[in-house]
């Protein structure tokens, strides 16, 4: 192989980096951070990893799932708490249907307050208690700008 042969695979691979690089989603590392791109329209993607959060409230087994939304909605209080919801339909085990409602809040000191209330469908039946954690922006929970 020629050295301009060489040359053009190492920029080649170089570019393909970058380009990779250049299309990921840059990460959102404060509440200031997702309230401002929030309020400029930014689409947020949000990843969450339960098993880097602490069980709250009466909630006492440590998370074993991830997950991810995008924020559609949101309202921030007048003490700068963040919240939002996600809410959707899923089936359990035995086949039954179930609608999971899950409510963030992002407080000013970057502790992000997380639960969930599962029901059986079409009674609205609550399944479980409420599941609570506690987890922080970045560590169980990440905020993503997408891109358009």
């Amino acid at each position: 192989m020629s050295k301009t042969q060489s040359r053009l695979l190492a920029f080649s691979i170089v570019a393909g980096l970058w380009s990779a690089q250049a299309c990921a989603a840059p990460q959102l590392s404060s509440l200031a951070e997702v309230v401002a791109a929030l309020n400029h329209g930014t689409q947020i993607s949000v990843a969450v990893d339960l098993t880097r959060c602490a069980p709250a409230g009466t909630t006492t087994r440590p998370g074993t799932t991830r997950g991810g939304l995008k924020i559609t909605s949101y309202r921030i209080t007048p003490d700068g708490t963040l919240s939002f919801a996600d809410e959707h339909a899923s089936v359990a085990a035995d086949g039954s249907p179930l609608w999971q409602f899950i409510r963030y809040q992002v407080k000013p000191d970057q502790t992000v307050a997380f639960s969930t209330d599962l029901f059986s469908l079409p009674s609205y039946t609550r399944l479980m208690p409420e599941i609570n954690y506690t987890c922080a922006i970045d560590h169980g929970i990440e905020f993503f700008a997408n891109r358009h």
